[in-house]
């Protein structure tokens, strides 16, 4: 056992450990990703099926008005379904944006991390190279 030997050990379990938490930490920004990805078709699915059940009840405004000639009151009825499904496509709109700003933020984390990684293992390098030269230099001796 040699006193030296202590430090490497030391640096090197601390490295290693600092790389192990990063990396569990890019795997857990990358789950969130992909489920905010999931999350994003999910609700880019019912924004196109809002969309198509809107026509449809443009269509079906339009069908009855010229067919029955609508009282003043099922127009209304009709009028708000189409107002309710415009706020609720607008709200995905909006819900979409928020998940794909957020998207966009933890690819920035990931990215982040990964260089914070690559300079981890730059610096272990420069380290265990640095190490070698001075047990070489001691050797020497």
């Amino acid at each position: 056992f040699n006193s030296e030997d202590v430090p490497e050990a030391v640096v090197s379990t601390q490295s290693t450990g600092a790389a192990e938490v990063l990396k569990k930490k890019i795997q857990e920004l990358m789950n969130e990703r992909d489920a905010a990805l999931e999350k994003g078709d999910e609700l880019e699915t019912q924004l196109n099926d809002m969309r198509e059940q809107l026509l449809k009840a443009e269509f079906e405004k339009k069908e009855l008005e010229r067919r029955l000639k609508l009282t003043e009151a099922e127009l209304d009825q009709q009028s708000g379904m189409r107002n309710d499904l415009k706020k609720k496509s607008i709200n995905l709109k909006v819900e979409d944006e928020r998940i794909k700003d957020d998207m966009k933020s933890q690819v920035k984390s990931i990215n982040e991390m990964e260089e914070l990684l690559k300079l981890i293992d730059n610096r272990y390098e420069e380290l265990e190279l640095d190490y070698n030269e001075t047990m070489e230099d001691l050797n020497a001796l």
